[in-house]
C-alpha cells in the first residue's frame, strides 16, 4: 500500500476487495470517495457496519465478474485478486471500460519467483515455482504471477504498463515472521526495492492503451 498510494488519482476510486478495509481507509485518509466490491457476505456486512453514515463510502455486494458499475473511475485498485478471477484478461478488458479519461489501474499479486517460494523449492515442499502450493489450493489461488507475466496480461487486455516493480522481501513464512518487529520488517521492504524479482508481491500501474 505505501508504495501503491502515491500512484491513485481521485476523486473517485473504486476497491475490488474490500476485506477488512485497510485500502479504503487509507483511500479515505487521501481525501477520495470510494465504491467497495465484496463478494464475501460477511465482509459486506462488517464494511457496512464500519462505514455506517459514511457518505464517501458506497458498498456493493458482487462477485468482481459481476460488477456493473454506475460511474467512471479516476482509479481502480485491484489489490490481490487477480488471482482468484476464473479469467482475469476478460475481467481486466471490462475494468478498462469503468475508468473515466486520464484514469488508471493500480493491481497488486503475490510474485510466483518470491524468494520464500524459492527457499519452499528448494527444500521440497513444492514441486517447482510453476506449481501451485499448499497455500495456493487452500486460499483458491487460481493461479500466480511473476513480472513478465503481469506485464503481457495487462497489455493483453489493452493497458499500457507504466510501472511493475516489487515489495517486501520476505525470507520466510508469515507464521515465522509473526513476531518480528516493525524495524525489522520495514529493514526487508526497504531491501525488496534492490531485489525486485524475489519480492513477495507484484504491483503496477497501468493506462488504457491508446487505440
Amino acid at each position: 500500500m505505501e508504495r501503491c498510494l502515491p500512484w491513485v488519482r481521485g476523486p473517485r476510486v473504486l476497491d475490488l476487495g474490500f476485506v477488512e478495509g485497510a485500502w479504503t481507509d487509507a483511500l479515505l485518509g487521501l481525501g477520495h470517495r470510494v465504491d467497495v466490491v465484496e463478494g464475501a457476505s460477511r465482509h459486506v456486512a462488517f464494511a457496512q457496519k464500519k462505514y455506517a453514515g459514511e457518505s464517501r463510502v458506497r458498498i456493493f455486494h458482487a462477485l468482481f465478474q459481476e460488477f456493473e458499475p454506475t460511474d467512471l473511475y479516476d482509479t481502480i485498485v485491484a489489490a490481490d485478486m487477480l488471482r482468484y478471477l476464473p479469467d482475469a484478461q476478460a475481467f481486466l478488458q471490462r475494468a478498462r471500460g469503468w475508468l473515466a479519461t486520464e484514469g488508471r489501474i493500480v493491481v497488486t499479486v503475490p510474485n510466483r519467483r518470491s524468494f520464500h517460494r524459492r527457499i519452499g523449492a528448494l527444500l521440497g515442499l513444492e514441486a517447482s515455482l510453476d506449481e501451485a502450493n499448499a497455500r495456493d489450493r487452500e486460499v483458491g489461488n487460481r493461479r500466480t504471477y511473476d513480472r513478465y507475466e503481469l506485464r503481457d496480461l495487462l497489455n493483453r487486455s489493452g493497458f499500457r504498463t507504466q510501472i511493475l516493480q516489487g515489495a517486501f522481501l520476505k525470507p520466510l513464512s508469515s507464521a515465522q515472521m509473526d513476531q518480528w518487529s516493525d524495524e525489522l520488517l520495514r529493514a526487508f521492504l526497504e531491501i525488496g526495492d534492490e531485489l525486485q524479482d524475489y519480492t513477495w508481491f507484484l504491483w503496477a500501474v497501468a493506462r488504457p492503451a491508446v487505440p
